[in-house]
């Protein structure tokens, strides 16, 4: 097995049982001939427990969301001497970001059937959920939201709060409601989810209640708000995109990742027995005319060790991890060591088949930069630090 070894100079010796030994650093480089395979994967961008919820049409990528309040416990904490009505219901949603052009974005709400075989939970598959709701949903607004606004307050029916509030049993299930663009022009969406809180900025999406208070002989106390938060959102999203599998992309938004195998080394004897392996950095070429990373926006790209018989599987088995340094729309490379990815990689017997290493960009789920490199063009440096007999 190839070991690690720190080297602070060149050259110099050292004295071991069997005598004294010289220390020399020495460097490898492998051209673009050491990638054996690219294979790239379109991966789901449906997801529960993320931190924007989409709703729109961008980068080929189609998403709508699915959200509830059903934690009332602000309301039922009122003393039992004093009775509410609410008068005014909005949700409160907090924009996460846009993508197009447009000024104004139209959005459908869609009341979910109040049936308990509907019945979904945060944690809940989002494919099964959104396949249960196909023509058990009921239109219920359009609102014109401006894509520049910080937070939006979306009215919801009075009536409808009112039955999500008093009715929590098993012959009313509040399944809430789904979101989703009015029309098919290209722009995009998203706002915080459940999953967005700290203790310096909450943008939770909620219901705003404005409710008059009683005391029980139905004397007038005062007006208050009361919040309740949601307790549950999944977005679904669809892609169209469609590319050469060979290409090596990379993708935020419409997500994509690319699994590359080096069998070649595998099947070099890279370093001799009494060889150390130092560094292994991977220099990646951009193909700058075929990648899109917004002004501004700082990406890093994450390389992990995959064991799969499936190039295509949603769910990988994977170890090790290594990152990229920090990147712009002005790096033409992307550079990251996978020194611990090779060790592995090398020191399994030659006929261990499907393993590599696959690639994805962070925030996958959050924004919309991709990039393409070109195999071609990427190289393999290696320092090791060779021991010699004096």
């Amino acid at each position: 097995m190839l070991l690690f070894f720190a080297a602070s100079c060149e050259s110099g010796i050292f004295r071991s049982p069997f005598g004294n030994r010289t220390l020399l650093l020495d460097t490898l480089s492998y051209d673009h001939t050491i990638i054996t395979g690219v294979r790239n994967m379109n991966a789901d961008a449906s997801g529960n427990l993320l931190y924007q919820n989409k709703a729109g049409n961008y980068h080929d990528l189609n998403a709508k969301f699915l959200i509830k309040f059903t934690n009332f416990a602000t309301l039922t904490g009122v003393p039992d001497s004093v009775e509410l009505t609410i008068n005014q219901a909005n949700v409160l949603f907090y924009r996460a970001g846009y993508w197009g052009d447009e000024s104004v974005v139209s959005l459908d709400l869609s009341l979910v059937e109040n049936d308990t075989s509907l019945y979904w939970e945060n944690i809940s598959d989002v494919s099964e959920v959104f396949a249960s709701l196909e023509g058990r949903t009921v239109h219920t607004g359009t609102v014109s939201l401006p894509t520049d606004a910080d937070s939006f307050l979306i009215p919801i029916d009075v009536a409808t709060v009112n039955d999500w509030f008093r009715y929590p049993d098993t012959f009313y299930v509040n399944n809430g409601f789904t979101v989703e663009k009015s029309d098919d022009s290209e722009g995009m969406i998203a706002f915080s989810t459940l999953e967005y809180s700290s203790s310096t900025d909450d943008r939770r999406p909620r219901l705003v209640l404005d409710c008059s208070l009683y005391d029980t002989n139905g004397v007038y106390l005062q007006d208050s708000l009361f919040y309740v938060y949601g307790s549950g959102d999944i977005q679904y999203a669809e892609s169209s995109a469609s590319y050469a599998d060979s290409l090596f992309i990379l993708a935020q938004g419409n997500i994509f990742r690319t699994y590359i195998t080096l069998d070649s080394l595998r099947e070099d004897t890279l370093l001799g027995p009494t060889h150390l392996l130092n560094k292994a950095g991977l220099n990646l070429v951009v193909d700058r005319d075929n990648s899109s990373v917004a002004a501004g926006d700082t990406l890093t790209l994450t390389a992990r060790l995959f064991r799969t018989d499936h190039w295509d599987a949603d769910s990988i088995s994977y170890i090790y991890t290594a990152a990229s340094d920090p990147f712009t729309a002005l790096d033409d490379t992307l550079r990251v060591d996978i020194s611990q990815l090779l060790q592995y990689l090398v020191s399994n017997p030659p006929d261990k088949d499907n393993e590599g290493v696959f690639f994805y960009l962070n925030n996958e789920y959050n924004s919309f930069n991709s990039i393409r490199i070109i195999p071609a063009l990427s190289t393999l440096d290696i320092v090791y630090t060779k021991v010699r007999d004096e």
